[in-house]
């Protein structure tokens, strides 16, 4: 039997199959997802949502046929209920509440959901020897996950320490700013002051605008850092998401920066929002 892993990105889908018996990623692909404007969410999401859950099946259906599928773990950008199986919608991916448990009936196995961090944090906790962490997700948003393991045993913080986490982030008397901010707001910056729509790896080219607001964006992070850890003391912080593949251009500062801290890139990359949602259900402590 497999495990159908699904990391579902505001513009790509991962899919994973993992043997049972061995626990080991035997084929993965990655969809994109062309997503709509946003002015529709209003509008049009039940039906966007329609959609958007037959091209996700579509999918599985060409992805699992050859594979007998034990259970499906899927990864969901913002609010979950993993009890439920229920993702609460994204306005990123303009798309509405999923009731996974019966939109994926079909397959007839059990199907578990979390938010897709939790899950990048779990596919990373599953390949180190770190006893505990703090998981930064930076892609299209920010998350946070914090990790605790007790004789190989993965356990989740509880979504009020999430939110505790979340909270010390935002800027005071700000609306939407915050310490840690997205690659999307970063790129987004440095596409402002350039006046082109560019990728976000054009930030890593060198010229002065990037230089200045990639000396900026770290430097708010080290604030970050260190209000969270007076909250709630950390020691091993692992950056993930798409930001993480261009850690030779910052991670030195950090270190250098950050000595009372181990910070650390994630190994699996991609991959570990896809192997950990094949962990799951996970334990909260």
């Amino acid at each position: 039997m497999y495990k159908l892993g699904i990391d579902i990105g505001a513009s790509h889908i991962g899919f994973g199959i993992i043997d049972s018996k061995t626990d080991n990623l035997i084929t993965k692909k990655y969809v994109s997802y062309n997503r709509p404007l946003k002015i529709f969410n209003y509008i049009f999401t039940k039906s966007i949502t329609k959609r958007y859950l037959r091209f996700l099946i579509k999918n599985i259906d060409n992805f699992i046929k050859d594979y007998p599928i034990e259970y499906i773990g899927i990864g969901c950008p913002g609010g979950v209920d993993p009890k439920q199986a229920i993702f609460y919608g994204s306005k990123a991916l303009v798309v509405g509440k999923i009731d996974f448990s019966t939109a994926l009936s079909k397959y007839q196995c059990q199907i578990y959901v979390d938010n897709d961090c939790n899950c990048a944090a779990i596919g990373e906790a599953n390949n180190n020897n770190i006893e505990s962490f703090l998981m930064i997700t930076i892609g299209t948003g920010v998350g946070f996950s914090l990790i605790k393991k007790d004789h190989n045993n993965i356990f989740l913080a509880r979504d009020e320490l999430i939110w505790k986490i979340l909270n010390i982030n935002k800027i005071p008397n700000t609306k939407h700013e915050k310490y840690i901010s997205s690659f999307k707001k970063l790129s987004k910056k440095y596409n402002k002051l350039k006046h082109q729509k560019l990728k976000r790896d054009a930030i890593f080219k060198n010229n002065d605008y990037a230089n200045h607001l990639l000396e900026e964006y770290l430097n708010s992070f080290i604030i970050g850092i260190k209000k969270i850890h007076k909250e709630i003391p950390l020691k091993e912080i692992c950056i993930g998401g798409s930001f993480a593949q261009y850690s030779d251009k910052y991670l030195k500062k950090l270190v250098k920066e950050l000595p009372q801290f181990h910070i650390f890139k994630t190994e699996l990359e991609n991959d570990a929002g896809i192997i950990g949602a094949t962990k799951l259900p996970i334990t909260r402590y």
